[in-house]
């Protein structure tokens, strides 16, 4: 946290005790010289994978992004519908889950122009969880109509239309419906196990933010509730066809022990070579699992059954 932070932090709380225009103007002539925090998630491009790597090696130094690998911001969206796009002042306001690929470093103007940009949100959401103050999009106009050194409607994520449908499908698979099992529980099993696709759907249409341009409706998914035993209701999940070179999913496996309310997330996914399909998963810390080449379709449900059982041994 450096000086600017620091004065922004405090003129935030004196707006929110104060919310006066004095305190308001005060703040914003503040926040333009403060750099912000910004979660991001990758897209799907070797650039990308290679800056993973190049992280996992250089774990908790800065590297600079390539512009090809320029990540997605995330976006939160209020109950009513609206999106904005969130902020953090320093790394502890940011929630340990989900997880993100990356937290980038943007100047308060960036962070304006990218939210009314591409990104097409109503406005910014300042320390969501914590101060959660929000500059409306009619703000962030005048505060960037007054900065005419700031960028105009930049895309911050530099991606292609194709490459934005690709990370949004990633991330409805990998973050939010794991996120989503992992934190309601099992009463998100057996929502699953009723609602079926209806539900996965609104997790699809929620992931790609708007939910009109997600391609993808209820019919392209199917979903079969299976009580295997007393201490197993697993959950199969169909997903629309994977056409794209991209580590997609063909199927999901959510699975729960009514007994202790135990929760496990398998996916069935696009290897790097073609035709290859490999059998993983999403643990409830957000991380990747890696249990092989999946078996052909119609044994894909005893593996994962025979997975549960060494996985049961292993904590007896």
């Amino acid at each position: 946290m450096n000086n600017e932070t620091k004065k922004t932090e405090q003129l935030i709380q004196i707006y929110k005790e104060d919310p006066v225009k004095e305190n308001l103007n005060a703040l914003i002539h503040q926040v333009r010289k403060t750099v912000f925090l910004v979660p991001g998630i990758l897209p799907d491009t070797p650039e990308a994978e290679e800056f993973r790597k190049k992280a996992k090696e250089s774990a908790g130094q800065q590297l600079q992004l390539p512009k090809e690998a320029m990540p997605l911001p995330s976006i939160l969206k209020n109950p009513q519908g609206a999106t904005f796009l969130p902020v953090y002042t320093t790394a502890e306001q940011i929630p340990k889950e989900p997880k993100f690929d990356v937290i980038m470093n943007m100047p308060f103007l960036t962070c304006c122009a990218s939210a009314l940009g591409k990104l097409g949100t109503q406005g910014i959401a300042m320390n969501p969880f914590s101060d959660n103050l929000l500059f409306q999009k009619e703000v962030l106009e005048a505060i960037l109509k007054d900065s005419p050194s700031a960028a105009p409607n930049p895309d911050p994520s530099k991606m292609s239309p194709k490459q934005r449908q690709i990370m949004m499908r990633q991330r409805a698979e990998f973050h939010d419906f794991p996120f989503r099992a992992y934190k309601e529980g099992a009463e998100f099993i057996h929502k699953l196990s009723d609602e079926k696709e209806a539900l996965v759907s609104e997790i699809y249409k929620n992931a790609y933010q708007e939910p009109e341009v997600c391609p993808y409706g209820e019919g392209d998914f199917s979903v079969m509730p299976l009580n295997i035993n007393e201490e197993l209701l697993l959950v199969r999940v169909d997903l629309p066809e994977v056409k794209e070179n991209a580590q997609l999913c063909y199927r999901l496996y959510l699975t729960l022990n009514p007994q202790t309310e135990q929760i496990h997330y398998f996916t069935v996914e696009r290897g790097k070579k073609k035709d290859e399909r490999n059998l993983c998963g999403v643990s409830p810390e957000g991380k990747h699992l890696e249990y092989g080449e999946a078996p052909v379709e119609g044994a894909e449900m005893q593996r994962i059954i025979d997975i549960l059982e060494e996985d049961k041994g292993r904590t007896s």
